[in-house]
């Protein structure tokens, strides 16, 4: 009976797994960079993660009070003359914790590589705004979260997916 068990669970594992895997979403800036290039923008290091991205020239950083700077919040760009907004986080959870955390129940998570990068991604929905977020393990304890919003309208949709796409290593 145990062995059957035992089978069972690893017939199940194996399942989730590939069903998992099949959920898995591929982005190499190879396939944006052309219609980055139709944009006015430059690549800027993401704070001191590592990592750089696109931004059109659209987007200005906005000055952080310190008190969104010590809840983790490093970067925030907002669309001049627009609701585009783009921010970068550090979360004092390690990936799994920050999956499983209470918020994220029955949302779809996506593993998605970005650039050879692995992230976990995830929609949010509030008042019929999508919020796409993109999140690193950084180390065993921290989880960098990217969040583009509004991912669901024009002309946010291309420029976030040219955004998301650009994040790689920096030099």
């Amino acid at each position: 009976m145990k062995k059957l068990f035992a089978a069972l669970m690893a017939l199940c594992l194996m399942l989730s797994a590939a069903a998992f895997a099949q959920e898995t979403l591929t982005v190499k800036w190879d396939d944006y960079e052309a219609k980055a290039a139709a944009m006015e923008g430059r690549f800027a290091e993401v704070g001191n993660t590592g990592l750089k991205m696109f931004i059109p020239a659209q987007f200005k950083d906005t000055r952080l009070s310190e008190e969104t700077l010590a809840g983790g919040t490093f970067m925030v760009l907002k669309q001049e003359g627009g609701d585009g907004i783009v921010t970068a986080q550090v979360v004092k959870l390690d990936i799994d914790s920050f999956k499983a955390s209470p918020n994220k129940q029955g949302m779809t998570l996506y593993a998605s590589t970005v650039n050879g990068i692995p992230f976990i991604q995830f929609n949010a929905e509030t008042n019929g705004t999508t919020n796409t977020v993109l999140a690193l393990s950084m180390d065993q304890n921290t989880t960098l979260v990217f969040s583009f919003a509004p991912f669901n309208r024009d002309p946010y949709t291309d420029l976030f997916k040219v955004m998301a796409a650009s994040l790689q290593k920096a030099e």
